[in-house]
């Protein structure tokens, strides 16, 4: 199945670099003019990881903003589908969870990381909401010979879908993940017994990065008349 997985990959991303296990497959995205990363720089997710276990803060929402700066990482694309998963497990550990956060973090990296761009448009579910379902299966064990926490993930990662759908497209990473992650944090305090700190307010001020942006349809947007 691996096999499988690395050939069908490889008909999209760029052989130089080793995108099955970055997880940026630009190739794949067809709005992106991102060009192949630099090997020879440090590795977005490696830098992110070592971010994430140096950080004491209990707010999933700010943490992935600090992630989403860094310059390798495009204003949308697959590599948010590990990104918001680090963010969640990150201020779940600090606000009291009972996880290596190391070990965490690289099964969420290989789960999250053979997520194909534009699955949201192609198969009708946003990486944002599987991004926080990847989270809660991580910390609880969670798989499909599972009992009751297959069935809590599952809810979790539907409201997370229903919320985002609700605001209508095009697709924004950063919306769609502002969007699922309080929402998701709801379920971790309700099922896990962990509250993290979610902003009274999120807002976006790199809107003008984003020509297909809802502007102030958006709930994140400063001039949203909500």
């Amino acid at each position: 199945m691996t096999h499988i997985l690395q050939k069908h990959y490889e008909q999209y991303h760029c052989r130089k670099s080793n995108y099955l296990n970055h997880g940026i497959n630009h190739r794949f995205m067809t709005d992106l003019k991102d060009v192949c990363p630099d090997t020879d720089k440090p590795d977005v997710f490696q830098r992110a990881m070592n971010f994430c276990l140096s950080s004491d803060s209990r707010d999933p929402i700010k943490i992935l903003k600090i992630l989403m700066k860094d310059p390798d990482v495009p204003f949308h694309g697959p590599v948010h589908h590990s990104l918001v998963p680090f963010a969640v497990l990150t201020a779940y550990k600090n606000s009291g969870g009972d996880i290596n956060l190391a070990e965490a973090m690289e099964k969420a990296h290989k789960r999250g990381s053979i997520i194909p761009a534009a699955v949201c448009g192609h198969w009708g579910a946003c990486g944002a909401a599987l991004g926080c379902g990847i989270a809660f299966s991580v910390i609880t064990n969670d798989g499909p010979l599972a009992g009751d926490v297959w069935s809590k993930d599952q809810i979790m990662v539907s409201d997370c879908l229903s919320e985002i759908a609700g605001y209508g497209g095009p697709r924004c990473c950063k919306r769609d993940a502002y969007l699922a992650i309080p929402l998701a944090a709801e379920y971790f305090k309700e099922y896990l017994g962990v509250e993290m700190e979610i902003p009274e307010k999120i807002k976006c001020y790199v809107s003008e990065n984003n020509p297909v942006c809802l502007k102030e349809v958006c709930p994140f947007n400063p001039n949203h008349k909500g």
